[in-house]
């Protein structure tokens, strides 16, 4: 009887060791899979500027450690700056990667900087809208779903001034937000929407495929430098 126990407690301690060293081997080849994916996700991510590189003058290239590239130089006589953001807080919506594009030149507009934010969710960490205080009513050339604010009561001036145009190009449903300060002026625009599976398994922005092509960022240059146009000094003076 003594040596049944002492069998079965034996078998029952090798069965044991084999499960748990079978749980052991597939939770590395998990973290390995993962891994892997990561690093094929970051190398996708490194490409997606490459297209527009080569046309920037003074181009600096650079990405972080999770692969996000940024880009920044001479274009079509701008200084630009070029910024992805991958954005997870979306609610019941797939990851999206946002393109921000900065023209920077000083604009005479300090202390009544603006920006608009068209159908925000409360979750847009990105968005220079959230990080202004006061409110402003959008006039009705913006669409309804427009959140405006300004860096003080002075930026009424400089909605009166951007909102025919900023009406012109926020028609463009990819659009997610313009800003004008005294550094320059800036767009957000759609770039690319993520893979469902990645987001739900590995909690990954995968934006396979997404690259930005010369003609949209041409596009979103000659918006840049309509709304520099309309910041001119003496468009300003006559709002104020």
């Amino acid at each position: 009887m003594g040596r049944a126990v002492s069998f079965s407690s034996e078998v029952l301690r090798v069965s044991l060791e084999m499960v748990f060293a079978a749980t052991a081997a597939g939770t590395a080849a998990v973290a390995w899979l993962a891994h892997r994916e990561r690093q094929s996700i970051r190398g996708r991510r490194r490409v997606i500027l490459e297209p527009v590189v080569p046309l920037f003058e003074n181009a600096i290239f650079t990405s972080d450690g999770a692969g996000i590239p940024k880009l920044e130089g001479r274009y079509r006589d701008l200084d630009l700056k070029l910024d992805l953001i991958p954005d997870t807080m979306t609610i019941k919506r797939l990851p999206q990667l946002w393109l921000s594009v900065t023209a920077i030149k000083p604009l005479p507009i300090a202390d009544a900087g603006i920006a608009i934010l068209i159908r925000p969710s409360g979750a847009d960490f990105y968005s220079l809208t959230e990080k202004m205080s006061e409110r402003l009513h959008p006039p009705p050339s913006l669409p309804w779903e427009c959140l405006v604010r300004g860096e003080t009561d002075k930026s009424a001036s400089t909605l009166a001034v951007i909102a025919p145009e900023a009406a012109r190009i926020l028609s463009d449903p990819k659009v997610k937000e313009i800003a004008a300060t005294k550094r320059g002026v800036r767009i957000v625009t759609q770039l690319a929407e993520g893979k469902r599976g990645q987001h739900l398994l590995l909690r990954q922005c995968d934006f396979e495929g997404a690259l930005l092509p010369p003609e949209l960022l041409d596009a979103i240059v000659a918006n840049l430098g309509k709304l520099l146009t309309t910041l001119a000094p003496h468009h300003v003076r006559t709002a104020s």
